[in-house]
């Protein structure tokens, strides 16, 4: 039962090819190896942002990192257009290394903009201040990847939830942010943990849920045609 709702969610965001997707142990991941990379480099980043920055920055990483992020993105685009048109032979890890790269990229670009509407009084400081920082952050992610693409056995489930649980969690905080930019929810909270946080919550879980319904049916439309 379980399963089945999970690959459901999989065909809602996703083509499902085998032959692209990561078979890791025995279990092949619900979605293909690049939207894999995709929402887990968005989930791990996220959590990543929200332990090393706690004093609230709310302003955009300096420029040098966004040129990098602005890579990523570029080198997630190149790879898909080249991979579906044949230009050159890709494989399902440079697959996800992009889907990881572009991913983090995105949810760095959001994290400042969800800190600087949702707290009362956001700090003023740039993400990725200091360089070191950045250094840290992109060795995680490193290390995030190595340990994936090495598929050890044990962590089959492990990685199978993950992937569900990155799907969810970036349709809820990407819906969150826009939510947050409406007035009447913005800059309220004094802490991570309020009471402000609920009711946008609530919103954003219920458009996540619609959103996913009707790619699904979308995905299902286009099958037919």
């Amino acid at each position: 039962m379980i399963n089945s709702l999970i690959e459901t969610l999989g065909f809602s965001v996703c083509h499902q090819l085998s032959s692209r997707s990561l078979l890791i142990g025995n279990i092949t991941l619900p979605v293909c190896s690049r939207c894999s990379g995709f929402y887990a480099g968005f989930l791990i980043t996220a959590i990543i942002l929200f332990i090393m920055f706690r004093k609230k920055e709310s302003d955009l990483p300096p420029a040098y990192i966004l040129i990098i992020l602005a890579i990523f993105l570029l080198s997630f685009i190149i790879d898909g257009i080249a991979s579906n048109f044949g230009l050159y032979n890709t494989n399902n890890n440079m697959r996800f290394i992009t889907g990881v790269f572009c991913g983090s990229s995105i949810a760095i670009i959001l994290y400042p903009v969800f800190t600087f509407q949702y707290y009362k009084y956001p700090g003023s400081e740039k993400i990725f201040k200091n360089p070191p920082k950045f250094i840290i952050y992109i060795l995680l992610l490193a290390l995030f990847i190595i340990v994936t693409l090495a598929r050890f056995t044990f962590l089959e489930y492990f990685y199978y939830y993950l992937t569900v649980l990155s799907i969810l969690f970036t349709f809820y905080f990407i819906n969150l942010v826009i939510i947050l930019l409406i007035p009447p929810f913005s800059k309220k909270a004094t802490g991570l943990i309020s009471r402000y946080l609920i009711l946008p919550s609530i919103i954003a879980a219920a458009l996540s849920f619609i959103e996913l319904f009707a790619f699904y049916w979308l995905h299902k439309a286009i099958e037919r045609l």
